[in-house]
């Protein structure tokens, strides 16, 4: 294996793989081990994820700096211990009173610097531990607020209890939280039900390739797709 192949993999990641399975499967076809990813997507969560591979693992920063496009659904009504599907319902809420104007007005209230705290279960450590690990073991952790950025906040449709939008944002910015946010800004709850990652800086959904494509790739095949 020459050391020279390096490169920008963008891969779409389908909702039931992770994004560690992508690194691995990466690796496996290339048989190398320095595969690394910009930025986690939840298991449930699909879209692009960027690998970088060799030399490129230098860049990796500047990658996980890029601001990222996501489009979700989300349903009011109910709270899950994950924020999402994964978890188990721990509160439901009143929605009834929601209408599309004041959730256009909450989003816009979401748009600029804000404040967040990351959720229980998320990649982020403490004492060496991933938050998630911490939740599963039933011990609450200090999860100490980070100032993230909403480029932009579009509501897409409502129709109740489910609502659709699409948000431009900086690195960090957990969307399960963000529902969660604009829920609690209202008076109700919400959990994610679906979530795409669009693009990340330039390179979107149409630059991908797909998962499954991926599974039946050469090492020549594969090198390839890189981008330099």
């Amino acid at each position: 294996m020459s050391e020279d192949v390096s490169g920008l993999l963008v891969l779409h990641k389908p909702a039931g793989v992770t994004s560690f399975d992508c690194v691995r499967r990466v690796k496996r076809i290339l048989n190398r081990e320095k595969v690394g990813h910009c930025g986690t997507l939840d298991p449930l969560a699909q879209g692009v994820l960027l690998l970088v591979i060799g030399r490129q693992t230098r860049r990796q920063e500047q990658f996980l700096q890029l601001e990222k496009q996501y489009r979700f659904r989300a349903e009011f009504g109910l709270e899950t211990s994950t924020g999402d599907r994964e978890g188990s319902i721990v509160r439901r809420a009143e929605y009834s009173g929601i209408t599309r104007e004041n959730l256009d007005q909450a989003a816009g209230r979401f748009t600029g610097s804000i404040s967040q705290v990351p959720p229980r279960f998320a990649a982020l450590k403490f004492k060496g531990r991933p938050y998630y690990q911490w939740a599963r073991l039933g011990i609450e952790i200090p999860r100490i607020a980070r100032e993230v950025r909403i480029h932009s906040f579009q509501v897409l449709s409502f129709d109740a209890p489910f609502w659709e939008a699409r948000v431009v944002c900086s690195r960090g910015t957990y969307i399960r939280t963000l529902v969660e946010d604009v829920a609690k800004e209202l008076g109700s709850a919400a959990v994610l039900d679906f979530l795409l990652r669009e693009r990340i800086g330039e390179y979107g959904c149409q630059n991908a390739i797909e998962w499954e494509s991926l599974g039946r790739l050469t090492r020549d095949e594969l090198i390839r797709y890189l981008h330099a």
